[in-house]
């Protein structure tokens, strides 16, 4: 009879499966030591490591791992993928990049290298910067180590996973499309190759493509989760089909579901109910939504408003300051090529459609809600909080930031005068915009404050915005919001700042587009306000307004759900902050007039 092997590993395996890992990890320590060729002792000991208390240790012993093996080998694999978590949980990628770069450079045709490469640079970008597009190096570089991976790879179908994100974080939706059309094609029951074209499509504002392949899904799979039926309801509810409500409330009822899972079915069926005028339901819906999302991405509100106050204090004590520090020089002011224009103010306010209307002048880029000059201040003044940024700033910052900025606009491209960056959070870093470039044309656009919070809270963001979460939370997030902005206008001393509502806009177009026109020094182009004829895509939750003529449609919107705001009541009446930033506009309306 032949003997039974003993499973050295076997108390390190029940301590790991107890959720000991400091010991399994003290036990995989010495098994290391008597058993060193044991590759995969070393590995179970590292995410002993890494899941207990000596994280930094699993790393090491991941490297050193990572360091002698081959792809050929059969623990590469697991070891690369552990290394990826761990350098990813650390959020320090560069010894891991050492190590595959020197990999790469000994094997520059190795696919497995190529894709490993390609993927800490993609993920070194996003935990550092954001999922923001900006131009990028590391991006480039990745795009152009994975595609040229040849056919034959085993992983191959991994690697045009990854490209595809990498594409839509670039905004290369073109070739995103292509490239799933050849894999779908390739392989047709891939249920999550088809859920991320609907979305593609969806995100492109392809609104037939992106229903026919939502309704197709469901037609295919019992199991096809709650974003097909999200894409459906707000881009035509009408379209929806039978039995859709029935599945998506085992989803929003269900104890098993993932969070993100809940939340998608959750505004499904608030929008529903809001297409059939059941307004009461709708938020009722919409709030359970929120405590899902909340639930695994809760906000430190007291650290949010604090940092705005902050943020205020710096902008006036800079206003105040007489004595010149950390002015222009007038070399970097010469700098030719594209200048900046920044259109700032809360998600759902108006910053798209303000945008849309720059971008049909010829001599304006609309390059969306670029991260590259948040990316340029973190590389130049450090991480941190933005308060944190901009004690920091002194002088030379100042200069180096500008440079690289004005840089990296005129890659966006270099034969026009103006690219814009519509990043709404932007309006945190206005006083570091103003710093960087005191000539620089800042656009603040706004709505009635009831009509931004309720957008804000029905609005079923990529990333939520977990301030929105709470109704209470969301009306202090505003008031701060528009303190902030008080604070902004009082002491534009340079008037660079425009006031934008978006109620004038939509009643007045013409006219508030020339005033902002002029005020970012272009002159009036009619074909402006016929943005919609364009085909650029606008990756923002207003996708399909965007497309359309401007209308009033939005307008007042917000007062269906008047008798269920509850916090955000209070929200229209000590809103004076508005009236005040409007008069400024009206007076700099009233000079221009005066000049001609």
């Amino acid at each position: 009879m032949a003997q039974v092997q003993k499973d050295i590993a076997a108390e390190m395996k029940k301590a790991m499966s107890a959720g000991q890992f400091d010991k399994a990890a003290s036990i995989g320590a010495k098994l290391v030591c008597t058993h060193p060729k044991r590759t995969e002792i070393h590995i179970m000991t590292a995410v002993a490591e890494m899941r207990g208390s000596d994280f930094a240790r699993g790393g090491q012993r991941l490297r050193r791992l990572f360091r002698n093996l081959e792809p050929g080998d059969r623990y590469f694999g697991p070891v690369a993928q552990n290394l990826l978590q761990f350098s990813e949980r650390a959020g320090d990628f560069k010894p891991t990049i050492d190590i595959i770069e020197q990999k790469h450079l000994n094997a520059p045709k190795e696919p497995a290298y190529r894709e490993i490469l390609a993927d800490l640079l993609f993920r070194q970008e996003i935990i550092r910067f954001g999922s923001g597009r900006s131009v990028s190096a590391n991006i480039d570089r990745a795009i152009g180590l994975l595609e040229g991976i040849a056919p034959g790879y085993p992983r191959l179908l991994e690697v045009h996973r990854l490209l595809l994100r990498v594409y839509m974080h670039c905004e290369m939706i073109q070739k995103a499309l292509d490239l799933l059309d050849k894999l779908i094609a390739d392989a047709p029951g891939d249920k999550g190759l088809r859920i991320f074209q609907a979305s593609v499509l969806a995100l492109s504002g392809m609104v037939d493509r992106a229903i026919t392949a939502c309704i197709r899904l469901i037609d295919d799979y019992d199991d096809v989760g709650a974003q097909p039926y999200l894409h459906i309801a707000f881009l035509r509810p009408e379209a929806m089909p039978v039995g859709a409500a029935d599945t998506l409330s085992k989803i929003a009822f269900s104890d098993d579901a993932p969070a993100r899972e809940i939340y998608q079915a959750c505004f499904a069926l608030a929008r529903m109910a809001e297409a059939e005028n059941n307004m009461e339901t709708a938020f009722d819906w919409y709030r359970r939504g929120h405590e899902a999302n909340r639930q695994v991405s809760p906000i430190d509100m007291p650290m949010e408003l604090a940092e705005m106050e902050r943020i205020g204090e710096l902008v006036k004590a800079e206003a105040k300051r007489e004595d010149g520090k950390g002015a222009i020089s007038a070399d970097i002011m010469a700098k030719t090529g594209p200048k900046p224009i920044f259109i700032v103010g809360l998600p759902r306010s108006g910053t798209t459609l303000s945008e849309r209307i720059l971008g049909a002048h010829p001599d304006v880029f609309a390059a969306g809600e670029i991260a590259d000059f948040s990316k340029i201040v973190v590389d130049i003044t450090g991480t941190g909080k933005i308060s944190e940024q901009m004690e920091r700033l002194d002088g030379k910052m100042i200069g180096e930031i500008r440079k690289r900025y004005l840089a990296a606009l005129s890659a966006y491209d270099p034969n026009v005068k103006f690219v814009t960056n519509k990043t709404p959070a932007n309006f945190l870093r206005v006083g570091l915009i103003r710093r960087v470039f005191p000539d620089a044309p800042i656009l603040h656009t706004h709505r009635h404050p009831l009509a931004t919070c309720l957008s804000l809270y029905t609005t079923p963001f990529a990333i939520p915005m977990r301030y929105a979460d709470d109704l209470g939370d969301l009306a202090d997030y505003y008031r701060a919001y528009e303190k902030l902005m008080s604070v902004l206008f009082e002491t534009d001393r340079n008037g660079t700042l425009f006031d934008l509502p978006y109620e004038d806009l939509v009643s007045e177009p013409e006219q508030m587009a020339r005033d902002y026109l002029a005020h970012c020094g272009l002159d009036w182009r009619p074909e402006c306000l016929e943005f919609y004829r364009e085909e650029k895509a606008a990756r923002t939750a207003s996708m399909i307004q965007v497309r359309r003529p401007i209308n009033r449609d939005a307008v007042g919107k917000w007062q269906r759900f008047a008798p269920y705001i509850g916090p955000l009541v209070d929200l229209a009446v000590d809103d004076k902050s508005v009236e005040k930033k409007s008069e400024g506009k009206r007076l700099w309306r009233d000079r221009q007039s005066c000049s001609g």
